[in-house]
């Protein structure tokens, strides 16, 4: 191998390895320490932490003071209640983004220090006995690489002290982006998509779902169904974001447009990331 070559293989696993330790990972503002949520305080003060005001069954932040959203009072949801970290807005997509489709697996532990702060203010109570991480299926992970949330699941648990099981729950039907979808075919979409592998690890137990967004809640209210169709005594959900919340007949047509393209519009720079960790697993 040529002096040179050695030279850029190098680069490259250093860059891998601290590309973010000094830099804002939404706006790359370089930062003098590595921070909690990675994030500089101009892109932090954008972010909009869910605190109150609420649906008390999906935790998205409500529109009124009612109890529970219209999308919960309409349609039945599985899981005993969800709560998300912060809304899902412009910084909260960036990181989306790059987790998903920007290959960028360090924005995991980020995503997951905010996962624990909401832990311990929502579910100071709860007993949970496994994290079981939204699947993804074997075609996805291939193309991606990863799950973003076992990779966010595992980073969670080493810092509360839970157990995370990424074999619990498979997916075994490929279905459409969420983010095309109307509320009624969003339901319909996750239905048969998903299969509990293995219903002795969840007989009996309290169960706590994890994953990167919400946005209705069917993904999330279909996993939690088929787990309690397994005997689980109780299902939540924890998420990063969830969408901020709509009335009833509004459209999401601009949020819609943005998330659905996201992968049409990656940098070559993130594509060709995404093409070395392809190729990585072909060898693996």
């Amino acid at each position: 191998m040529r002096k040179i070559e050695i030279k850029e293989f190098f680069g490259k696993v250093l860059a891998e390895i601290f590309v973010d330790k000094y830099n804002c990972i939404v706006c790359d503002e370089e930062l003098r320490d590595t921070l909690k949520y990675g994030l500089c305080e101009q892109c932090k003060s954008k972010l909009t932490f869910i605190q109150s005001k609420i649906c008390e069954k999906c935790g998205r932040l409500q529109i009124n003071e009612a109890d529970y959203c219209l999308t919960c009072q309409q349609h039945k949801r599985e899981f005993d209640f969800a709560r998300s970290c912060i809304v899902y807005d412009d910084v909260a997509k960036e990181i989306v983004r790059g987790i998903k489709f920007g290959g960028k697996k360090y924005f995991a532990k980020y995503i997951a220090n905010f996962l624990v702060e909401k832990y311990h203010s929502a579910f100071d109570g709860v007993k949970i006995d496994v994290v079981i991480p939204v699947p993804i299926t074997k075609k996805k992970k291939k193309s991606r690489g990863y799950n973003q949330s076992w990779e966010i699941a595992r980073n969670f648990v080493k810092a509360v002290d839970l157990l995370a099981d990424n074999d619990i729950v498979v997916k075994i039907n490929d279905t459409k982006e969420q983010a095309r979808l109307s509320g009624v075919e969003r339901e319909e979409n996750t239905v048969g998509a998903f299969e509990v592998k293995d219903a002795d690890k969840v007989k009996d137990k309290i169960a706590l779902i994890v994953d990167d967004v919400m946005t209705t809640g069917s993904t999330a209210s279909e996993i939690a169904r088929i787990l309690k169709k397994a005997k689980a005594k109780e299902v939540y959900l924890l998420t990063f974001a969830s969408t901020r919340y709509k009335v009833e007949g509004e459209r999401l047509e601009q949020e819609r447009k943005q998330d659905t393209a996201q992968e049409e519009n990656l940098t070559q720079q993130e594509k060709d990331q995404v093409n070395v960790q392809d190729a990585s697993q072909q060898e693996i």
